[in-house]
């Protein structure tokens, strides 16, 4: 089996789609699919566009993204914990 290029017009893609499908699944590629030229689409695994969207709802979460920034500023000033610490005050057996 040859290997597609990312980019494929889609006369070729529809042509080609189980191939794409299977290069999709097994090596996590991505294809650009084109019509007259232009980009119109992507297929790639379902698990990367999972984590995009995941990605994009915390971007969009302004009170979770203000905490993320807290989180990093008290990280770099030292203000941290260690995890065993964290585990006994909580009294986790582990």
């Amino acid at each position: 089996m040859n290997s597609l290029a990312s980019t494929l017009p889609a006369n070729v893609a529809r042509a080609n789609f189980y191939q794409m499908l299977d290069e999709v699944g097994e090596y996590l590629r991505r294809f650009i699919i084109t019509h007259r030229g232009k980009a119109r689409a992507v297929v790639m695994p379902l698990d990367e566009v999972e984590g995009w969207e995941e990605t994009r709802e915390i971007l969009s979460n302004k009170k979770l993204m203000r905490d993320i920034r807290q989180a990093e500023k008290d990280r770099q000033a030292g203000r941290v914990y260690p995890l065993e610490q964290v585990i006994k005050e909580l009294g986790i057996d582990l």
